[in-house]
């Protein structure tokens, strides 16, 4: 209990690292307590603005969008290129989508349960989605 490694003064633990841990062969434990994705590497809740047409990168989260001076289009990529489970949340911040509307495309033959695009039209909406790592987009 007295182990203080990574520069935390008061441990609560019998190891307590405070900063990044890296390590060339698995890490395992009986439990893991926080955010698990973000243990493994897999998520990052970035935001992004959008202001203009858009294709979501990887790296994208949030994406507030301001249709103030246009209507917005943002298409996603090809869920082949991202995980399984990455998400996408989409919000009207500005509350315009009814006189600008926000579409979301999906790549190709690709489909959000089962249509090729999905329109924001409400002031204030947001719709949040995930792909499957393959060939398809979800709401939820």
């Amino acid at each position: 209990s007295s182990l203080n490694v990574g520069g935390t003064a008061s441990p609560t633990h019998q190891l307590v690292v405070s900063g990044t841990i890296s390590s060339s062969v698995n890490v395992s434990a009986s439990a893991f307590y926080g955010t698990s994705m973000i243990l493994a590497g897999g998520l990052s809740l970035n935001r992004a603005t959008v202001t203009s047409h858009i294709t979501a990168s990887k790296d994208d989260y949030y994406l507030g969008v301001d249709s103030t001076s246009a209507a917005i289009e943002i298409r996603l990529l090809n869920a082949a290129l991202l995980d399984s489970g990455q998400t996408y949340v989409v919000k009207d911040e500005v509350g315009n989508a009814n006189n600008n509307n926000i579409t979301i495309r999906t790549s190709g033959s690709q489909t959000i349960d089962g249509q090729n695009y999905i329109v924001l039209i409400s002031p204030h909406a947001s719709i949040s989605i995930y792909c499957n790592g393959t060939d398809k987009y979800f709401i939820y």
